[in-house]
């Protein structure tokens, strides 16, 4: 059974060392391949990549957001000062001082307000820590998104085996058609013969016949579109990332729909057609929304 392309999930939960709530949300739109975005705690950025392949294991087409959230920071673990900017700043002050003469003196309520001058780091343990202790809450999340998609998934299946069902109405109203139509042609070649006031050339008038009747037979079209068909729903019921090989399978429908309508020369059997072509174009809509 197919996923949705589109889906949301949401988690939250808590760690208790150091004690940290949590809120995962995973959001998915319609693309033709795979896209992760990540909005994360800074804590977290060294592990973007690792919450990304979380994702690509389980999906393979839609643009994916993840946004996480935590109601407080890790404290750092150090201090640091930026030493170098600290001499540079004393140099600019004693420069100046030298030469415009400026009076005064610098105090630490001076420096501390410099910008980048204080460094709070924090250690990779500690982010790797926490983030150990947080990935549950991330699988949670990831088992919702994937929920959501399955349901959604289903319904879209249910929607396209309706439309699945007219087609195959209506290709076995075709085939049944094709003998009274071909019996039409007959009666319709008999009138022009019995009109005709010329001698005929019936090798001429048997080779233009068969000809016609070549180029106008659909039966194959049926045939193949029937068969698409088969393989169309394997692949929906059997497949769990079907979306590509559905689009190519509506294409080859599309292209003996069409065949049809050409060949068709016969009311009954173009009405069938166009419901045939609108149920294929149902189908396509559908389909842009499984992964």
């Amino acid at each position: 059974m197919p996923y949705s392309m589109t889906g949301m999930g949401r988690a939250s939960g808590a760690i208790k060392d150091p004690p940290i709530n949590f809120d995962v949300e995973i959001k998915s739109y319609n693309h033709r391949f795979l896209e992760i975005s990540v909005k994360c705690p800074n804590g977290f950025l060294p592990f973007e990549d690792e919450i990304r392949r979380c994702i690509q294991k389980k999906v393979s087409r839609g643009h994916i957001v993840v946004i996480i959230q935590q109601d407080r920071e890790i404290l750092p673990s150090k201090v640091e000062v930026d030493k170098s900017l600290l001499q540079a700043y004393l140099k600019l002050v004693d420069e100046l001082k030298d030469e415009y003469k400026i009076k005064g003196t610098i105090d630490i309520n001076t420096l501390l307000p410099i910008p980048g001058l204080i460094k709070f780091c924090q250690h990779q343990s500690d982010s790797t820590h926490v983030y150990k202790n947080f990935k549950p809450i991330l699988g949670n999340a990831i088992d919702s998104f994937l929920e959501m998609k399955k349901k959604e998934g289903e319904n879209i299946a249910k929607e396209i085996k309706k439309s699945i069902a007219v087609i195959e109405k209506n290709i076995h109203r075709v085939e049944k058609l094709i003998p009274k139509r071909n019996e039409g042609y007959k009666d319709h070649l008999f009138d022009l013969m019995k009109n005709y006031k010329k001698e005929l050339d019936e090798e001429k008038l048997y080779r233009e016949l068969l000809y016609t009747v070549d180029r106008s037979d659909i039966t194959e079209e049926c045939k193949r579109l029937d068969s698409h068909l088969s393989l169309f729903k394997e692949s929906l019921d059997n497949d769990d990332h079907p979306g590509r090989k559905l689009n190519f399978l509506l294409q080859e429908m599309q292209r003996e729909a069409n065949t049809l309508s050409v060949k068709a020369n016969f009311f009954e059997i173009s009405k069938a057609v166009i419901q045939m072509k609108e149920e294929v174009e149902k189908i396509r809509e559908q389909v842009q929304n499984i992964e």
